[in-house]
């Protein structure tokens, strides 16, 4: 095996490889997350700005099987602030955000694994 260029690694005679973060999520977790990132999108639309990475994101997320999403770093960003903004808007409108912290939690814990180049 050896490493290339940007934290990828390609295997000889096999596919590339590279790291992304693995985000093992429940039922729960995967509405936080689409939630967080549809409104997200809006906010990122209604500034002005091009929102096709969030909306590729939330494709990404409803096609996921399994419970296992691998994310990149841009992919991983989005997916923070759009939960941490889902927070923010629950705490502002006086509503618990415990489900919505442990899916924080859980994203921003998540480990780096080896996943076939996209």
């Amino acid at each position: 095996m050896w490493y290339g260029e940007g934290g990828k690694t390609a295997e000889k005679g096999g596919a590339s490889m590279e790291k992304q973060r693995l985000f093992k999520m429940t039922m729960v977790d995967r509405d936080f997350l689409m939630q967080g990132l549809r409104n997200y999108a809006v906010s990122v639309q209604s500034r002005g700005g091009n929102s096709e990475a969030v909306d590729a994101l939330i494709r990404k997320t409803m096609a996921v099987t399994g419970g296992k999403l691998f994310l990149d770093e841009s992919e991983y960003e989005c997916a923070v602030r759009g939960i941490n903004n889902l927070r923010d808007a629950y705490l502002s409108a006086g509503r618990s955000s415990g489900g919505i912290d442990r899916a924080l939690f859980k994203l921003m814990n998540s480990k780096y694994k080896r996943a076939p180049v996209r």
